[in-house]
């Protein structure tokens, strides 16, 4: 299954479609309860949240938090944003309306492997979020086809290493500052 027949091409044509178009399209959610036993709900962005996105990104904390990203100034955070949604596939976590968590998966250009980026509030850390995020783009990875999802996390991210690890991935190489992980799908 070709990754624009899985949402990829889908998700970016909503993005240029009427929001009156888009609440009929809306990806549907699935809801899920954190560790402390509050739930919210995880599903596939639509244009229709990229306010709400930003708006995460804007009380963000630290500022960056790895690689530069998320961008410090609001004009490239939100140019950031504008790209991830035009090439990736884009994962939200919800509640009470606001969003809460993003993940990206970033396909390379034959649609094989895929870079994922994950950032979650962090007055939601530590909840179980972002390993269901990660749990949930992975998954529809896979249903797209896709062989092997990287990420880069730095050496010192322990946290962020125990999630990616808990989901599956693996170390692929060592560094002083980062490491690159990654997961086999197939």
């Amino acid at each position: 299954m070709a990754i624009a027949e899985c949402g990829f091409q889908n998700i970016k044509k909503s993005m240029d479609q009427s929001a009156e178009s888009i609440d009929k399209m809306r990806p549907e959610h699935i809801t899920k309860t954190d560790k402390s036993g509050k739930p919210f709900e995880i599903g596939i962005s639509c244009a229709e949240d990229f306010a709400s996105l930003l708006g995460m990104y804007r009380t963000f904390s630290p500022k960056p938090a790895s690689q530069g990203l998320p961008p410090e100034d609001p004009e490239t955070c939100q140019n950031w944003l504008k790209t991830l949604f035009r090439v990736g596939l884009n994962v939200l976590a919800w509640r009470g309306g606001s969003v809460i968590g993003h993940v990206a998966l970033i396909p390379d250009v034959k649609g094989k492997l895929g870079e994922l980026v994950i950032f979650v509030d962090q007055n939601h850390r530590n909840l179980g979020v972002g390993t269901e995020l990660a749990r949930f783009i992975l998954e529809k990875s896979r249903q797209c086809g896709l062989e092997l999802v990287w990420l880069t996390v730095r050496v010192l991210n322990f946290i962020a290493i125990k999630l990616y690890r808990k989901v599956g991935f693996e170390f692929c190489d060592t560094d002083s500052y980062e490491r690159v992980m990654a997961i086999k799908l197939r």
